[in-house]
């Protein structure tokens, strides 16, 4: 929910609560005051008729004077003074209709102690009229207040945190790989002045981190490989010098392997590097087909060393957008892991369609969760030539362009199901 949705959405609750509370308090303020105005009515004309009847014990009659009905009778015996206002129903004979009344009951002692009663109603209905009029009123002007607070609310903070969503809008925006400031708009309110600050800050810290670090793997790489390629190529030549003893050439074909492990190592560990840094961010429209048939191609003779048998169907081109370096480094990593743990004479089954790309081998079962090998330095086996980085790689690549891979192993049958979303892809 966004702010502006969820700050009108409690200034809409509490206003509503408080027009609610200011209306009811208005209601029962107004009420109070008609019936106040209403009792003074009915004890002066009280009074008035108790003075005529203690001064002339005589039943006056001013229902004529007053318009209301009065009951004024004489008892047989003295009572106690007493004085009750309430409302009351009665009937009307003429309309039919039980009307509401506010009358007054009053019994008091004339001079010669004779007792009477004094009763006088007054109808409600215009006053309850004026009442429900108020209230109608006063509910519309509160509900048109109210709108016209929540339009008002709502235009002027939406114009208020205008710069905010715009400055949010930039960062989201911010490619670290372009060398280009924020444009961050400018705005008089001293918080968002402060977050632009903070933004534009952050984002040149993470673009500086970003080229001290790819000017690092750079170095590093570039640094490390020279003297991986010297000690290759010196024990190249100790191992054709025909003057060695056996022991010595065990031992120098044992460095030999070790330094192609760390070169292979290395580059592997670069190109993880790479991904996680956007380096490779060019991206074009590629063939999967194209790339698995080249990378099948380049694979042929070691194939046919170990007697693999390959079968590859494709019912689609397989169109995606990626960066073409990673496409082929994802489909060898794939073949090659598919080629490394399999068996002499065993087979490769390759499939591909508009949304999927399932590679089939046999292999040696396995003895754990295949998906543990979408790990660093996960190997299935024992084998010295893998670094255990191919399948790590991999899952860094499908991550980047929001593929699903999935690993299963059933008996000795390894499989491999990339699937890709051609709408996601194409972004």
């Amino acid at each position: 929910m966004k702010l502006i949705t969820k700050s009108t959405y409690y200034f809409l609750l509490f206003s509503t609560l408080a027009m609610i509370a200011g209306g009811m308090f208005l209601y029962f303020a107004i009420r109070k005051d008609v019936y106040r105005q209403i009792d003074i009515s009915l004890v002066m004309e009280k009074d008035i008729i108790q003075d005529q009847v203690e001064q002339d014990e005589s039943i006056p009659d001013f229902s004529a004077t007053f318009r209301h009905q009065i009951d004024v009778r004489f008892l047989d015996s003295p009572v106690h003074e007493t004085e009750i206002i309430k409302d009351t129903i009665m009937h009307n004979d003429q309309s039919g209709d039980d009307l509401p009344f506010r009358y007054i009951y009053y019994t008091g002692n004339t001079k010669k102690k004779g007792g009477y009663s004094i009763t006088i109603f007054q109808e409600l209905s215009e006053k309850i009229y004026l009442l429900e009029s108020i209230s109608l009123y006063t509910f519309c002007l509160f509900v048109s207040l109210l709108f016209i607070s929540l339009l008002l609310n709502y235009l002027i903070s939406r114009r208020l945190w205008s710069p905010f969503y715009k400055s949010v809008a930039k960062a989201a925006g911010f490619n670290i790989l372009a060398d280009k400031p924020l444009d961050l708009p400018e705005t008089d309110i001293l918080e968002f002045k402060q977050l632009n600050i903070v933004i534009e800050q952050m984002t040149q810290k993470m673009r500086s981190d970003y080229l001290n670090l790819k000017e690092y793997n750079e170095n590093a790489a570039h640094e490390i490989q020279t003297p991986l390629a010297i000690i290759r190529s010196k024990t190249e030549l100790l191992m054709q010098n025909k003057n060695l003893r056996k022991d010595s050439i065990r031992l120098i074909k044992s460095i030999n392997e070790a330094t192609n492990r760390l070169y292979k190592l290395n580059q592997s560990l670069l190109i993880i590097s790479k991904i996680e840094n956007q380096y490779y961010h060019e991206i074009i429209e590629i063939s999967l087909r194209e790339v698995v048939a080249v990378c099948l191609d380049n694979y042929r003779e070691i194939m046919q060393l170990r007697n693999i048998s390959i079968e590859f169907e494709a019912s689609s081109q397989a169109m995606v957008k990626m960066n073409e370096v990673l496409a082929d480094v994802l489909v060898s990593n794939l073949l090659s892991n598919a080629i490394r743990y399999n068996i002499d004479k065993g087979f490769i089954k390759c499939h591909i369609d508009d949304h999927s790309l399932v590679i089939s081998n046999s292999g040696l079962p396995l003895h754990f969760d295949p998906e543990l090998l979408f790990r660093r330095f996960q190997k299935g086996s024992d084998n010295p030539q893998s670094v255990g980085l191919g399948l790590s790689i991999v899952r860094k690549i499908t991550d980047n362009y929001r593929m699903k891979i999935s690993y299963t192993c059933i008996g000795n049958i390894h499989k491999v199901s990339l699937t890709y979303n051609q709408e996601a892809l194409s972004l």
